[in-house]
């Protein structure tokens, strides 16, 4: 039991360095499908997942538990609600079934990766950003929005020209957003999600 915490225990302080170094350009690239807080969420799903798969080889091994049937009970419900979590997102923003495979390990490596960068930039003064993008107008808007009507429906940046940018959606249409369209986080009826 020893050998796989410390297996896990380096397994973790891999996700460590590896969200830390990578923190920026993985929120930037996630920024529509999950943020911190999700991020946060799923990383405490995994590891409770991990926590309990550990106390059932140990109740199968006959070793001593170390904590009683409430604890463990409620350690599988609050696993179980930060995993279902995670299939919610997968299932309503995750678009490809490679973000559907990824979310976990990003969502994980953010999560992972926040906690050392705020450290960081408390530290060190090494500058946090929050996953948005820098440009200004246009060129700032998204790569995904959603339809504050329709939640459902997903529409694509197709590019930005000049004074105004093209998005496509689900059914082929495409929809214009100029400069003088945007209003913080809104975009003609459309709101970042």
């Amino acid at each position: 039991m020893e050998g796989i915490v410390g297996v896990l225990g380096v397994i973790m302080l891999v996700l460590c360095l590896v969200g830390t170094i990578g923190y920026n350009s993985l929120r930037r690239k996630w920024a529509g499908i999950i943020g911190v807080g999700g991020s946060y969420v799923i990383l405490l799903g995994v590891m409770l997942l991990f926590a309990t798969v550990g106390t059932l080889v140990k109740a199968v091994t006959g070793q001593e538990l170390g904590s009683g049937a409430g604890e463990i009970v409620g350690t599988v419900i609050v696993m179980l609600l930060c995993l279902g979590y995670m299939v919610v997102v997968i299932v309503g923003r995750c678009q490809t079934t490679a973000q559907r495979v990824m979310l976990p390990l990003v969502a994980c490596l953010i999560g992972a990766g926040f906690i050392w960068r705020l450290l960081l930039a408390i530290v060190a003064h090494v500058p946090m950003e929050s996953g948005g993008s820098k440009a200004s107008g246009v060129e700032a808007m998204p790569d995904v929005i959603y339809d504050t009507n329709n939640a459902r429906a997903v529409w694509h940046k197709q590019g930005v020209y000049g004074d105004h940018v093209v998005y496509y959606g689900p059914n082929g249409e495409t929809v214009t957003f100029f400069q003088s369209d945007i209003e913080g986080n809104n975009y003609k009826g459309f709101a970042l999600n």
